[in-house]
Order: structure tokens, then sequence, then C-alpha cells
């Protein structure tokens, strides 16, 4: 499989965002997961390879992992995980919860520029023939 030629500063950035506060034992291996997935996707969505990703990506390469961590909640301990309350029902009580995700997707419509990663890659984007 292809590296990306800057995983090392791509890596080391990320930690600094994204620390083992938990002591996490699987920290390394969600990091090296989370990176290697979003380049992948980064790398097949613009058709451009892997080798090639221009520098001006890797910020964004690290936002997109930042925000895969924070919404999937990957380095956060299981009795931590967030369980927003969406619905509560009072006859014959039911509890509904909001996931991660959608809560992302609620705060992504409310600001679309900070986090609108497509219009970025787009321009970036190769068209095949």
């Amino acid at each position: 499989m292809e590296e990306h030629p800057r995983i090392i500063d791509i890596t080391a950035a990320l930690k600094l965002l994204m620390p083992n506060v938990n002591k996490l034992d699987s920290y390394e291996s969600i990091i090296d997961f989370v990176i290697s997935k979003v380049i992948d996707d980064v790398a097949s969505y613009t058709h451009i390879p892997i080798q090639e990703l221009p520098e001006s990506l890797d910020k964004t390469i690290i936002s997109i992992c930042v925000q895969i961590i924070k919404t999937h909640q990957f380095l956060t301990p299981i009795e931590d995980k967030n369980d927003d309350v969406q619905s509560l029902s009072e006859g014959d009580t039911s509890v509904t919860f909001k996931s991660p995700a959608t809560i992302y997707t609620e705060l992504q419509s409310i600001n679309p520029l900070s986090d609108n990663y497509l219009v970025i890659l787009n321009s970036y984007r190769k068209i095949l023939r």
C-alpha cells in the first residue's frame, strides 16, 4: 500500500490536537487507522494518487481526522460516551438518544463554511477520462 509522503508530520499534528488523555491502549491503532482511512478517502475522491497529494491538503486531512475521531468518539472511554437525549416520553417510559453523527450534522448545517470539506476537495479533484 502506498504511504503518504508526509504521514509522520500529519500523525504528529493529529496527536497534538487529539492527545491520549484517557491513556487508551488502542490510541496508536486508532490514530493510524483514522489517518489511513482519511488519506485513502481523499485520494479516492480527488483521483490523486496518495504519493501526489499536495501539501496544501494536509491541514484538511488533519481536520477531517479530528472530526471523525470526535463525532465517532473513538478516543472516549465507553463510560463517558456522549448520550445526549433527543426525546423523552412519559407513558411506558421511552428515551431516545442523539448519535454523535446526528449532532455533527446539526452543527454542520448551522455553519457550513467551517466544515464543508467537499468544497475544498472539489478544488483539487481531477476528472477521470
